[in-house]
């Protein structure tokens, strides 16, 4: 009985590391996405420091001469896994656009928030969209390489 209760032990030490290295991504929450496609514009408007208890990294962006794309990668202070992309867009003689990707397990609300925010204040929906895409394939390639 000593034998088998020493045997457990182990195999619960030894699974202990195993099951906190499978980190699970806390999913984008409302005030996240919030910040993301309305209060980082008006952060850099007001010039304003980052959004307390949040760090954002710049990851590489996309630039044709008539418009360009510039990432924020947004973490949680203390998290290892972004929690948002902010996905700056610009076209030529235009303000910027901006929105807010959600991580993939955050409600299913923000996905539609942000699959709707896609062709707002654009007169080529389609042309945009494979800018869109073309930048989004180069930024997730980035990541897929440990570089985003």
């Amino acid at each position: 009985m000593r034998i088998l209760n020493f045997l457990l032990l182990i195999i619960c030490l030894l699974a202990k590391p195993l099951s906190t290295s499978a980190q699970v991504i806390q999913p984008t929450t409302d005030e996240e996405y919030n910040y993301g496609a309305v209060g980082y514009k008006l952060q850099l408007n007001a010039r304003l420091d980052t959004k307390e208890g949040y760090i954002l990294k710049d990851a590489e962006g996309c630039e044709e001469p008539e418009r360009k794309i510039e990432y924020k990668i947004m973490y949680r202070k203390g998290d290892v896994h972004p929690c948002a992309v902010i996905l700056v867009y610009t076209k030529l003689r235009n303000a910027p656009q901006y929105y807010c990707i959600p991580t993939p397990n955050a409600n299913p609300q923000l996905w539609d928030k942000f699959y709707k925010s896609l062709t707002i204040g654009t007169d080529n929906p389609g042309e945009q969209l494979q800018f869109f895409t073309s930048c989004l394939g180069r930024l997730m390639m980035g990541f897929a390489i440990g570089k985003p």
